[in-house]
C-alpha cells in the first residue's frame, strides 16, 4: 500500500493507556530530508525507551512508507508495518528502534504541509500535528502522555531557513543542501513538535532575557515589518502578565511566531515555535477590534506555554483543561497586556452566543467529553470545549476569588512540571486553597451537557426568576445577578441589582421587591453561564429602547437573548434586524457593531421568510447606506458599514460595486483596499452580474495566493449551472489544496440560489459516501459541513436523504456528527422562517 493511500485507524484511549503503562523514558532523534522533490520527504527516527518487566509487543505509529526497521540491532521484515503501525517485539529495560522511510507532503494543513508561493515560486513547509498527526512525519508513540525530548535535524536547500521548537546548534552545508540540527527539546508530547522551512524573513527582539522572533514568507515581509511593533508589544506584556499570574517565568528558551501559509487554524501553541494563520498579518485595513482579536489569539497560544505545554493533558478527555483555560486567560489578560481594556464584554457578544448555539444541537456534549479515540478528539475541538469551558471557568474563578483561583493554578503547575495531568489533578490543586464544593461544580458544570435557561415570570402576585425545566438539561446551582431598569422619559435607567441563587431544589426566586420594572435582565453581568430568555414585557422594552441602556455588559446579555430568540423561533428575524438598525447602530464598540450587523444580515438572508427576503434586504441596504453616509470619514465605523453594505446591495446597485472593484471610493475618507474589492466582486457574482473583466482587475490588484483563493470563491458564487458544476468538480478533485477547496465551497452554497442548488443535493450524498472511504478526514469533514444542502427548494427530501444516510452505517462517527449538526441547522432554519413569515 502506498504512503499516500494508507488510511490508519485511530488510536484508542485504551490502547494509549496500555502503551503508557508498558513503556517510559522515551527519547527521539529525528532526521528529515525535505530536498527529495515535490511529493515526498525522507524521514528517519531513532526511538530509545525503557520497557517494563514482562513486556512483549508494542507498536510505533507511522503513516509513511517504511524502508527499514531495526529493533535492538535486529532488522525486521516488511510485515513489521501494518497500516500505520509498526509492531515491535521488545525486551524489558532499554530498547532502541530505528525506522527509516519516506512520507508524503500534506495539502490539508495537517502533517507536513507544502505550499508554493505563486508570487515568487518559493516553497514553504510547516507542521501541525494536533491531535494525532505527528506520525505522518516521523515514527513515534503518538499520544500526549508519553512526553519525550526530541532532537530534530532537517536537511533543506541551502537558501531555506528552518525554525523549530529549539535553537539550531549546528548547520552543515554540502552540495547545495544544509542540515540544520536543533537542540533537544524539553519533554514534549509528539503533537507539540514543530518546524517550518522556507525563504522566511525574520524580525528579532528580546523581552526580559527571552529571545523573540517573528517569521513570515518573503512576499509578506513588508506586512510583517509594519505589524511587528504591535506584535512584540502584546507578546512582551503578555509574558509579564502570565509570569506574574502563574509565579513562573516563561519555561522555554525562546519564543518564535511563524506566520504559515494556508494554515488551517488560527494558531497552534508549539512551545518556542508558535504557528499562526497569515490572516493575522494584515494585508488590508483593519479595525481596532480585528487587532484586539489578533491579540486574543496571541495571548491564547501564550497561555498554553504553561497550561498545555509545560503541563500537558494526559488524554484528550481533558482537552477542555488546555483550551478552556487558554481561552479564559486570553480574555482576562487583555486588560493588562493590550490597549483594548477588559475583554469579557466583547466575549459576551462574540463567543457566548456561539457556545449556547452549540448546546442547542443534538451533538451537544459535556465540556469534559468522553473521548474514546483520536477521531473523537478531532471533532471535540469546538465551542463547547473552548467557549463554554471558558465561561464556566470564569464563573468558578469568581466564586473562589481570583487570588484563590490563581493560587490553585500555581499549585497545579508546580506539582506537574514537565509532566501530564488530568481533571482530578486540577481539582486537587484548587482544593488546597479553597473550601468550595468542587466535586459538585465538576459534576454540574464539566460532566453534564447543556445550558440552563432562566426567565422572569411576570405574575399577578409578583415577578419571579425561574430556572426553566428541561428534560435534556438537569438543573444546576446558579449564582447570578438580576438587574432592573425603568423607562424614564425614553431612557432606560437602573433601578437595582440583586444577587440571586437558584438550586435544583429551589428553582424560583421572588422578585416582587423589584416592583415590576420595564426591563428585567437576569445574569446582567454575563458571569453565570446560562441562557437568558427575556419575558415578553422586557423584550418589548428592549426592542423599543435598548440603545438608551448605558450598561454595556447588560446590553450584551440582552442582545444575546434576542439572537437566541431568533434561533429558537421565538422572535421574527426581521424584528431582530430592525432592532439592530434602530439600536445596534448606536453601539460605540465597532467590533460589537460589526457582529450585530452581520447577524442582522444573517437573520434576513438565512432565518427570514424567503418570500420577504428581497424587500427585507432592500430595507437593510437602505438603512446601512444612510448610516454609512453619516459615519466619520476614515473611521472604523465607516469601514464596518461599507463592508456590510457591499454584502447586501441588490442588482440595481451593481454600479456602486463595480466602482469599488475598480478601486474608486464612493465615500470620502474610505480607502478601497483589496478586501473591499473582493467583497464587492463576490456580491456582483452572487447576484448574477458579469464579473469576467472585473475578476482580472481584482486579481491584478491582489496577485498572490490570497487573491487566488478569493477568485475561486467569486467564480463559485456565480448563479449558473456551468459555474456550479465547475465549482463542484474543483471541490471534489485532487488539484487544489484544502485551503483552496474551502474557498470554492464558501462560494458555492449561497442563500438566494435555492433553485439552482437543488440539483446538487444528490451530488452531495453521492460524493460524501465516496469520500468517506478516502482516508482524508480533514477534507471530508470540511466538505460535509460546507456543502450540506441547506439551501434547496425541496428541504423535506433533504431531511429524508439525511436520515437515510445517517442510518446507513457508511459514515464515520466524526462525519456523522457533522451531518447530524447540519440536519439540526436545517430544522432550525425552517422553524425560524416560519416564525418570520407569521410576522
Amino acid at each position: 500500500m502506498s504512503a499516500g493511500s494508507r488510511a490508519g485507524r485511530p488510536l484508542t484511549r485504551d490502547e494509549a493507556t496500555a502503551r503508557s503503562a508498558a513503556i517510559f523514558g522515551v527519547q527521539y532523534t529525528v532526521d528529515l530530508d525535505v530536498t527529495l522533490g515535490e511529493r515526498t520527504f525522507a524521514t528517519t527516527t531513532v526511538v530509545r525507551f525503557q520497557a517494563r518487566t514482562g513486556i512483549g509487543f508494542v507498536f510505533l505509529d507511522f503513516a509513511g512508507e517504511v524502508e527499514s526497521v531495526e529493533c535492538n540491532g535486529r532488522a525486521l521484515g516488511p510485515d513489521a508495518q501494518n497500516g500505520t503501525r509498526v509492531r515491535l517485539e521488545v525486551r524489558p529495560g532499554a530498547n532502541t528502534v530505528r525506522v527509516a522511510g519516506t512520507a508524503p507532503y500534506s495539502r490539508t494543513g495537517e502533517g507536513l504541509h507544502r505550499f508554493r508561493d505563486p508570487l515568487d515560486g518559493h516553497v514553504y513547509l510547516h507542521t501541525k500535528f494536533q491531535p494525532f498527526a505527528a506520525h505522518k512525519v516521523f515514527a513515534c508513540f503518538d499520544q500526549p502522555d508519553l512526553k519525550a525530548p526530541v532532537e530534530v535535524t532537517v536537511t533543506a536547500c541551502d537558501q531555506a531557513v528552518v525554525v523549530a521548537n529549539t535553537d539550531p546548534v549546528e548547520s552543515r552545508t554540502a552540495g547545495g543542501r544544509t542540515a540544520w540540527r536543533f537542540e533537544p527539546t524539553p519533554p514534549l508530547p509528539p503533537y507539540l513538535v514543530a518546524f517550518a522551512v522556507g525563504s522566511f524573513r525574520r524580525l528579532g527582539s528580546h523581552h526580559r532575557g527571552v529571545p523573540l522572533a517573528l517569521y513570515a514568507r518573503d512576499s509578506l515581509f513588508e506586512e510583517l515589518v509594519e505589524d511587528a511593533p504591535e506584535l512584540f508589544d502584546v507578546i512582551g506584556r503578555g509574558l509579564d502578565f502570565y509570569r506574574g499570574s502563574f509565579a513562573l517565568p516563561y519555561p522555554f528558551t525562546k519564543y518564535d511566531h511563524v506566520f504559515a501559509p494556508e494554515y488551517a487554524f488560527g494558531g497552534m501553541e508549539h512551545p518556542g515555535c508558535v504557528t499562526l494563520n497569515e490572516r493575522f498579518l494584515f494585508r488590508h485595513r483593519v479595525t481596532d477590534d480585528e487587532r484586539r482579536r489578533r491579540a486574543e489569539v496571541l495571548l491564547h497560544e501564550m497561555a498554553h506555554m504553561w497550561f498545555g505545554d509545560y503541563v500537558t493533558l494526559r488524554w484528550w478527555d481533558d482537552l477542555w483543561l488546555n483550551e478552556a483555560f487558554a481561552e479564559l486567560m486570553s480574555i482576562i489578560a487583555q486588560r493588562d497586556a493590550t490597549r483594548y481594556g477588559e475583554g469579557w464584554t466583547a466575549y459576551a457578544h462574540h463567543s457566548l452566543p456561539v457556545a449556547r448555539h452549540a448546546d442547542r444541537l443534538p451533538t451537544g456534549h459535556a465540556i469534559r467529553a468522553e473521548t474514546v479515540d483520536t477521531d473523537a478528539a478531532r471533532v471535540n475541538f469546538g465551542p463547547i470545549v473552548y467557549k463554554r469551558g471558558a465561561a464556566v471557568l470564569r464563573d468558578l474563578a469568581g466564586r473562589l476569588g481570583w487570588e484563590t483561583f490563581f493560587a490553585g493554578v500555581r499549585t497545579y503547575l508546580r506539582a506537574h512540571a514537565w509532566g501530564n495531568a488530568s481533571l482530578d489533578d486540577f481539582v486537587a490543586a484548587l482544593r488546597q486553597s479553597s473550601d468550595e464544593d468542587l466535586g459538585r461544580w465538576v459534576d454540574e458544570w464539566l460532566l453534564r451537557r447543556g445550558v440552563n435557561t432562566v426567565e422572569v415570570s411576570r405574575l399577578a402576585a409578583g415577578d419571579r426568576l425561574v430556572q426553566l425545566p428541561d428534560p435534556e438539561v438537569l438543573p444546576r446551582h446558579l449564582n447570578l445577578r438580576v438587574a432592573a431598569f425603568e423607562d424614564h422619559d425614553g431612557k432606560l435607567v437602573p433601578r437595582r441589582r440583586v444577587p440571586v441563587v437558584l438550586t435544583p431544589g429551589r428553582s424560583e426566586e421572588d422578585l416582587t421587591a423589584f416592583g415590576g420594572p420595564d426591563l428585567l435582565v437576569p445574569n446582567d453581568d454575563a458571569v453565570c453561564h446560562v441562557k437568558v430568555r427575556l419575558d415578553p414585557r422586557s423584550r418589548r422594552t428592549a426592542l423599543r429602547a435598548l440603545s438608551t441602556l448605558d450598561d454595556r455588559r447588560a446590553r450584551a446579555v440582552v442582545w444575546g437573548a434576542l439572537w437566541d430568540d431568533v434561533l429558537d423561533a421565538r422572535l421574527p428575524a426581521r424584528s431582530y434586524a430592525s432592532a439592530v438598525l434602530t439600536h445596534g447602530v448606536h453601539e460605540d464598540d465597532d467590533g460589537v457593531l460589526k457582529a450585530l450587523l452581520e447577524r442582522a444580515v444573517q437573520a434576513v438572508r438565512v432565518y427570514g421568510a424567503p418570500a420577504d427576503r428581497r424587500q427585507a434586504l432592500e430595507g437593510l441596504a437602505r438603512r446601512i447606506h444612510e448610516q454609512l453616509a453619516a459615519a466619520a470619514p476614515g473611521g472604523d465605523r465607516q469601514l464596518v458599514f461599507a463592508r456590510v453594505l457591499v454584502g447586501v446591495v441588490r442588482a440595481e446597485g451593481h454600479g456602486l460595486l463595480q466602482e469599488i472593484v475598480c478601486g474608486r471610493s464612493p465615500w470620502a475618507g474610505l480607502e478601497v483596499d483589496r478586501d473591499l474589492r473582493w467583497r464587492s466582486l463576490f456580491r456582483l457574482a452572487a447576484i448574477g452580474r458579469d464579473v469576467g473583466g472585473l475578476l482580472d482587475v481584482a486579481r491584478e490588484a491582489d496577485p498572490g495566493d490570497s487573491g487566488h483563493r478569493n477568485a475561486l470563491m467569486v467564480e463559485a458564487a456565480r448563479p449558473t449551472v456551468a459555474a456550479k458544476d465547475e465549482a463542484w468538480a474543483r471541490s471534489t478533485g485532487d488539484d487544489l489544496s484544502l485551503a483552496e477547496k474551502k474557498a470554492v465551497m464558501a462560494g458555492l452554497r449561497e442563500p438566494g440560489q435555492e433553485a439552482l442548488l437543488t440539483r446538487y443535493a444528490d451530488h452531495y450524498w453521492r460524493s460524501l459516501k465516496d469520500l468517506a472511504a478516502t482516508g482524508r478526514p480533514e477534507f471530508v469533514l470540511a466538505f460535509a459541513r460546507a456543502l450540506y444542502p441547506r439551501f434547496t427548494e425541496d428541504e423535506l427530501s433533504v431531511l429524508a436523504d439525511t436520515d437515510e444516510v445517517m442510518e446507513s452505517g457508511l459514515l464515520s462517527d466524526d462525519v456523522l456528527k457533522v451531518v447530524r449538526e447540519e440536519r439540526a441547522e436545517l430544522l432550525l432554519i425552517r422553524a425560524a422562517r416560519a416564525c418570520d413569515a407569521a410576522l
